[in-house]
């Protein structure tokens, strides 16, 4: 599955204000359960901070991946949050962080069939990518701007693994 088959525009949210970790997680939990109501905020709040309880989801840059796992939850979904201003997440780099990629899966899913999750890693090391969804004006921008860069990371790794087509004429 990837990352684009679980991100919905109305998922990604800008502008929000928060004033801590919890609150910022409690924002992303209400958006996932508007967009499936067989989901209960409490719950996915609750398996959020659990998880953020174990370690820190924060990867540096401003960036944070919050995930976990839940009952309600019948297949996996994202959601983008762009921060006013950035809370405290415990970071490797002791940034604040002010984008989040949040990623609920059900109870028993195996993170390892979600092959984008390291994908969405590797895009949020990109400066660039972290200054246009900074700069995004909408949540339709905001999921725009994501698609784009999957789509692009997905053509650079098709040609990376694509056979050398040059023959040899000697």
């Amino acid at each position: 599955m990837q990352i684009s088959e679980i991100l919905f525009p109305e998922l990604c949210l800008l502008g929000e204000q928060a004033t801590s970790r919890k609150k910022a997680l409690q924002i992303l939990a209400q958006s996932l359960q508007q967009h499936d109501n067989a989901l209960d905020d409490f719950e996915v709040l609750k398996a959020l901070i659990t998880r953020e309880q174990l370690g820190s989801t924060a990867i540096g840059n401003g960036v944070a991946l919050p995930h976990a796992r839940t009952a309600d939850c019948q297949k996996p979904v994202g959601a983008l949050l762009s921060l006013e201003e950035g809370v405290d997440f415990s970071a490797p780099d002791q940034e604040v962080v002010d984008l989040m990629f949040c990623l609920l899966v059900p109870e028993n899913y195996d993170f390892q069939k979600l092959g984008g999750l390291n994908q969405i890693v590797e895009l949020f090391q990109d400066k660039v990518l972290r200054a246009q969804i900074r700069n995004a004006h909408n949540g339709q921008a905001l999921y725009d701007i994501m698609l784009g860069a999957l789509e692009m990371c997905d053509s650079v790794e098709l040609k990376e693994n694509a056979p050398n087509n040059e023959t040899n004429h000697s």
